[in-house]
């Protein structure tokens, strides 16, 4: 995936970067009728053989909708009936029992379908990775009174640390 340059905020614009997460969503809206079917399964990609902890899920869903009622196989999901969003917190995600959301959406009736999908946006931790690429090379500490632990090449009277990896 290539990151455009409205949607850079950490990364440097137009790099390269391998997302951690794959996830196969069909979110559909019937023309004739008040329902719609929401079905959302989120797998591992590119962890580094790390665990993805902390996995949140937050899908923006269309004014029309005016309730779900969704099965999540992983963690807990809700519903703010004023803001329209469902949150769905899967916690750490297991590689081996996929999780899934599914269910149904409940669409005021003779409210025009809806014109786009609404945007799913995943929030993640995984520790000790740096999606992005970034490494720590050396870190100069100043003006701390701190004991050297393993790595540090050597300290100034000063108070400087020089570490190096």
């Amino acid at each position: 995936m290539i990151l455009t340059e409205a949607s850079c905020s950490s990364v440097s614009c137009f790099s390269l970067v391998a997302i951690p997460v794959y996830v196969k969503q069909n979110i559909s809206f019937l023309e004739t009728g008040s329902c719609g079917r929401l079905d959302i399964t989120i797998g591992p990609k590119q962890t580094m053989g790390k665990m993805v902890e902390a996995l949140m899920v937050t899908i923006p869903m269309p004014k029309s909708v005016l309730s779900v009622n969704l099965i999540a196989t992983q963690g807990t999901y809700t519903f703010d009936l004023t803001t329209k969003v469902v949150l769905w917190d899967v916690g750490k995600l297991n590689p081996l029992k996929l999780p899934n959301l599914r269910g149904s959406l409940s669409m005021q009736v003779g409210a025009p379908k809806p014109e786009e999908n609404p945007s799913i946006n995943i929030d993640l931790k995984i520790q000790q990775l740096a999606i992005s690429g970034l490494k720590v090379s050396r870190l100069d500490m100043y003006g701390e009174k701190y004991k050297p632990f393993k790595g540090v090449k050597y300290v100034t009277k000063a108070g400087k640390f020089q570490v190096r990896t």
